[in-house]
Protein backbone atom coordinates (compact mmCIF):
# COMPACT_ATOMS: atom_id res chain seq x y z
CA UNK A 1 0.00 0.00 0.00
CA UNK A 2 1.61 3.12 -1.11
CA UNK A 3 2.29 6.19 1.10
CA UNK A 4 -0.43 8.84 1.39
CA UNK A 5 -0.11 11.62 -1.06
CA UNK A 6 1.04 14.94 0.38
CA UNK A 7 -1.21 18.01 0.28
CA UNK A 8 -0.43 20.26 -2.63
CA UNK A 9 1.62 23.29 -1.72
CA UNK A 10 0.08 26.69 -2.35
CA UNK A 11 -3.55 25.45 -2.33
CA UNK A 12 -6.42 27.21 -0.41
CA UNK A 13 -7.80 25.46 2.61
CA UNK A 14 -11.65 25.48 3.05
CA UNK A 15 -11.59 27.22 6.43
CA UNK A 16 -9.79 30.22 4.95
CA UNK A 17 -12.76 30.86 2.65
CA UNK A 18 -15.16 30.83 5.58
CA UNK A 19 -13.09 33.48 7.39
CA UNK A 20 -13.10 35.83 4.38
CA UNK A 21 -16.88 35.46 3.96
CA UNK A 22 -17.54 36.18 7.64
CA UNK A 23 -15.34 39.29 7.50
CA UNK A 24 -17.24 40.66 4.50
CA UNK A 25 -20.62 40.04 6.12
CA UNK A 26 -19.50 41.78 9.32
CA UNK A 27 -18.31 44.83 7.32
CA UNK A 28 -21.56 45.04 5.36
CA UNK A 29 -23.70 44.84 8.53
CA UNK A 30 -22.04 47.88 10.17
CA UNK A 31 -24.57 50.78 10.27
CA UNK A 32 -23.39 53.85 8.37
CA UNK A 33 -22.61 56.89 10.48
CA UNK A 34 -24.68 59.90 9.32
CA UNK A 35 -24.00 63.36 10.70
CA UNK A 36 -27.19 65.04 11.90
CA UNK A 37 -28.00 68.59 10.82
CA UNK A 38 -30.04 71.57 12.02
CA UNK A 39 -32.72 73.19 9.83
CA UNK A 40 -34.59 76.42 10.68
CA UNK A 41 -38.32 76.57 9.86
CA UNK A 42 -38.90 79.15 8.50
CA UNK A 43 -35.41 80.04 7.33
CA UNK A 44 -36.05 83.76 7.98
CA UNK A 45 -38.75 84.68 10.48
CA UNK A 46 -40.42 88.01 11.15
CA UNK A 47 -40.10 89.52 14.58
CA UNK A 48 -42.76 88.13 16.92
CA UNK A 49 -43.22 84.81 15.06
CA UNK A 50 -42.33 81.26 16.15
CA UNK A 51 -39.31 79.37 14.75
CA UNK A 52 -38.48 75.66 14.94
CA UNK A 53 -34.83 74.54 14.85
CA UNK A 54 -35.40 71.00 13.65
CA UNK A 55 -32.82 68.28 14.26
CA UNK A 56 -32.50 65.99 11.23
CA UNK A 57 -31.02 62.45 11.04
CA UNK A 58 -30.92 61.95 14.81
CA UNK A 59 -29.75 58.49 15.95
CA UNK A 60 -32.09 56.32 17.98
CA UNK A 61 -29.39 55.71 20.58
CA UNK A 62 -29.38 59.32 21.78
CA UNK A 63 -30.10 59.69 25.50
CA UNK A 64 -29.85 63.45 26.03
CA UNK A 65 -29.96 66.76 24.09
CA UNK A 66 -28.31 70.04 25.04
CA UNK A 67 -28.92 73.29 23.15
CA UNK A 68 -26.31 76.07 23.34
CA UNK A 69 -26.42 79.62 22.00
CA UNK A 70 -23.23 79.87 19.94
CA UNK A 71 -21.25 78.29 17.13
CA UNK A 72 -19.94 75.49 19.37
CA UNK A 73 -21.09 73.84 22.57
CA UNK A 74 -17.77 74.46 24.28
CA UNK A 75 -17.81 77.78 26.08
CA UNK A 76 -21.31 78.78 24.87
CA UNK A 77 -24.16 79.40 27.35
CA UNK A 78 -26.61 76.53 27.80
CA UNK A 79 -30.23 77.26 26.84
CA UNK A 80 -31.78 74.01 28.02
CA UNK A 81 -31.24 70.25 28.18
CA UNK A 82 -33.62 67.35 27.57
CA UNK A 83 -33.35 63.89 29.11
CA UNK A 84 -35.16 61.26 27.10
CA UNK A 85 -35.61 58.82 30.01
CA UNK A 86 -37.53 61.30 32.16
CA UNK A 87 -38.79 63.50 29.25
CA UNK A 88 -38.16 66.79 30.99
CA UNK A 89 -36.60 70.13 30.00
CA UNK A 90 -33.75 71.37 32.18
CA UNK A 91 -33.32 75.18 31.79
CA UNK A 92 -29.84 76.64 31.50
CA UNK A 93 -28.29 80.06 31.99
CA UNK A 94 -29.46 81.35 28.57
CA UNK A 95 -33.05 80.15 29.03
CA UNK A 96 -35.65 82.93 28.49
CA UNK A 97 -38.85 80.94 29.01
CA UNK A 98 -39.66 80.92 25.29
CA UNK A 99 -37.64 77.80 24.36
CA UNK A 100 -38.92 74.20 24.35
CA UNK A 101 -36.95 71.04 23.46
CA UNK A 102 -38.90 68.11 21.99
CA UNK A 103 -38.12 64.40 22.27
CA UNK A 104 -36.64 64.34 18.75
CA UNK A 105 -34.12 67.05 19.70
CA UNK A 106 -35.80 69.97 17.91
CA UNK A 107 -35.90 73.37 19.62
CA UNK A 108 -38.96 75.65 19.41
CA UNK A 109 -38.53 79.42 19.72
CA UNK A 110 -41.69 81.37 20.55
CA UNK A 111 -42.12 85.09 19.84
CA UNK A 112 -38.62 85.60 18.46
CA UNK A 113 -36.90 88.97 18.67
CA UNK A 114 -34.05 90.55 16.75
CA UNK A 115 -31.71 89.67 19.63
CA UNK A 116 -32.48 85.94 19.12
CA UNK A 117 -30.82 85.90 15.69
CA UNK A 118 -27.54 84.02 15.52
CA UNK A 119 -25.97 80.55 15.75
CA UNK A 120 -27.34 77.68 17.86
CA UNK A 121 -25.60 74.37 18.54
CA UNK A 122 -27.18 71.05 19.51
CA UNK A 123 -24.99 68.59 21.44
CA UNK A 124 -26.16 64.96 21.71
CA UNK A 125 -25.03 62.16 24.05
CA UNK A 126 -25.72 58.51 23.19
CA UNK A 127 -25.90 55.39 25.37
CA UNK A 128 -22.11 54.99 25.29
CA UNK A 129 -21.70 58.60 26.43
CA UNK A 130 -20.28 59.60 23.08
CA UNK A 131 -20.94 63.23 22.19
CA UNK A 132 -21.70 64.82 18.84
CA UNK A 133 -22.85 68.30 17.81
CA UNK A 134 -24.26 70.32 14.91
CA UNK A 135 -24.90 74.05 14.40
CA UNK A 136 -27.76 75.94 12.75
CA UNK A 137 -28.61 79.59 12.04
CA UNK A 138 -31.63 81.58 13.19
CA UNK A 139 -32.51 84.61 11.02
CA UNK A 140 -34.96 87.27 12.25
CA UNK A 141 -36.07 90.43 10.38
CA UNK A 142 -38.23 93.39 11.35
CA UNK A 143 -41.96 93.15 10.91
CA UNK A 144 -43.38 95.10 7.91
CA UNK A 145 -46.87 96.37 7.07
CA UNK A 146 -49.28 93.36 7.26
CA UNK A 147 -50.22 92.03 3.85
CA UNK A 148 -47.76 94.20 1.91
CA UNK A 149 -44.29 93.07 0.82
CA UNK A 150 -41.28 95.31 1.08
CA UNK A 151 -41.34 96.13 -2.65
CA UNK A 152 -44.97 97.23 -2.53
CA UNK A 153 -44.34 99.53 0.43
CA UNK A 154 -41.36 101.11 -1.35
CA UNK A 155 -43.47 101.61 -4.49
CA UNK A 156 -46.25 103.32 -2.53
CA UNK A 157 -43.82 105.67 -0.81
CA UNK A 158 -42.15 106.55 -4.13
CA UNK A 159 -45.51 107.25 -5.77
CA UNK A 160 -46.59 109.54 -2.94
CA UNK A 161 -43.34 111.52 -3.14
CA UNK A 162 -43.63 111.91 -6.92
CA UNK A 163 -47.25 113.08 -6.58
CA UNK A 164 -46.31 115.68 -3.97
CA UNK A 165 -43.49 116.96 -6.19
CA UNK A 166 -45.83 117.30 -9.20
CA UNK A 167 -48.45 119.19 -7.16
CA UNK A 168 -45.80 121.56 -5.80
CA UNK A 169 -44.47 122.23 -9.31
CA UNK A 170 -48.00 122.94 -10.61
CA UNK A 171 -48.71 125.37 -7.76
CA UNK A 172 -45.44 127.23 -8.39
CA UNK A 173 -46.23 127.48 -12.11
CA UNK A 174 -49.70 128.93 -11.44
CA UNK A 175 -48.31 131.46 -8.95
CA UNK A 176 -45.63 132.60 -11.38
CA UNK A 177 -48.15 132.94 -14.21
CA UNK A 178 -50.54 134.95 -12.04
CA UNK A 179 -47.74 137.22 -10.79
CA UNK A 180 -46.59 137.90 -14.37
CA UNK A 181 -50.14 138.79 -15.47
CA UNK A 182 -50.57 141.26 -12.57
CA UNK A 183 -47.26 142.94 -13.36
CA UNK A 184 -48.22 143.26 -17.02
CA UNK A 185 -51.56 144.88 -16.12
CA UNK A 186 -49.87 147.37 -13.80
CA UNK A 187 -47.34 148.23 -16.48
CA UNK A 188 -50.11 148.96 -18.98
CA UNK A 189 -52.08 151.15 -16.53
CA UNK A 190 -49.08 153.21 -15.38
CA UNK A 191 -48.80 156.72 -17.14
CA UNK A 192 -45.72 157.28 -19.27
CA UNK A 193 -42.83 159.00 -17.61
CA UNK A 194 -42.25 162.62 -18.64
CA UNK A 195 -38.87 164.05 -19.60
CA UNK A 196 -37.73 166.84 -17.26
CA UNK A 197 -38.24 170.24 -18.87
CA UNK A 198 -40.27 168.90 -21.76
CA UNK A 199 -43.58 167.92 -20.16
CA UNK A 200 -45.54 164.82 -21.09
CA UNK A 201 -44.80 163.12 -24.36
CA UNK A 202 -48.41 163.53 -25.56
CA UNK A 203 -51.24 165.86 -24.69
CA UNK A 204 -54.72 164.81 -23.83
CA UNK A 205 -57.92 166.83 -23.84
CA UNK A 206 -57.52 167.44 -20.10
CA UNK A 207 -53.85 168.30 -20.15
CA UNK A 208 -53.96 170.89 -23.00
CA UNK A 209 -52.89 174.37 -21.83
CA UNK A 210 -55.55 177.10 -21.53
CA UNK A 211 -55.53 179.73 -24.27
CA UNK A 212 -53.88 183.02 -23.22
CA UNK A 213 -55.22 186.51 -23.82
CA UNK A 214 -55.40 187.51 -27.45
CA UNK A 215 -52.71 189.85 -28.54
CA UNK A 216 -54.01 193.10 -29.96
CA UNK A 217 -53.51 193.22 -33.66
CA UNK A 218 -52.76 196.69 -35.02
CA UNK A 219 -55.24 197.85 -37.63
CA UNK A 220 -55.17 200.83 -39.98
CA UNK A 221 -58.36 202.84 -40.17
CA UNK A 222 -59.09 206.11 -41.98
CA UNK A 223 -61.23 208.67 -40.16
CA UNK A 224 -64.09 209.92 -42.29
CA UNK A 225 -66.07 213.12 -41.69
CA UNK A 226 -63.48 214.85 -39.50
CA UNK A 227 -62.11 217.28 -42.10
CA UNK A 228 -59.60 214.89 -43.55
CA UNK A 229 -59.77 214.46 -47.27
CA UNK A 230 -57.37 211.61 -47.47
CA UNK A 231 -56.44 208.52 -45.58
CA UNK A 232 -53.49 210.24 -44.03
CA UNK A 233 -53.30 213.04 -41.57
CA UNK A 234 -50.60 215.47 -40.88
CA UNK A 235 -48.61 212.85 -39.03
CA UNK A 236 -49.44 209.88 -41.24
CA UNK A 237 -51.99 207.14 -40.72
CA UNK A 238 -53.33 206.48 -37.25
CA UNK A 239 -52.97 203.10 -35.70
CA UNK A 240 -55.94 201.87 -33.68
CA UNK A 241 -56.30 198.75 -31.64
CA UNK A 242 -59.42 196.67 -31.72
CA UNK A 243 -60.46 198.06 -28.33
CA UNK A 244 -60.03 201.64 -29.58
CA UNK A 245 -62.08 200.89 -32.69
CA UNK A 246 -64.87 199.46 -30.56
CA UNK A 247 -64.96 202.69 -28.48
CA UNK A 248 -65.10 204.82 -31.63
CA UNK A 249 -67.99 202.77 -33.05
CA UNK A 250 -69.82 203.13 -29.73
CA UNK A 251 -69.43 206.92 -29.83
CA UNK A 252 -70.76 207.11 -33.41
CA UNK A 253 -73.91 205.25 -32.48
CA UNK A 254 -74.73 207.76 -29.72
Amino acid sequence: MGPPSAAPHGGHRPWQGFLITASLLTFWDLPPTVQFTIEALPSSAAEGKDVLLRACNISETIQAYYWHKGKTAEGSPLIAGYLIDVQVNIPGTAYSGRETIYSNGSLLFQNVTLEDAGSYTLRTINAKYDSDQATGQLHVHQNNVPGLPVGAVAGIVTGVLVGVALVAALVCFLLLARTGSIRRDLREQRPPASTPGHGPSHRSAFSAPLPGPRTATPLYEVSVGHGCSGPTGPKGPRIYSQQHLAELRFRKTQ
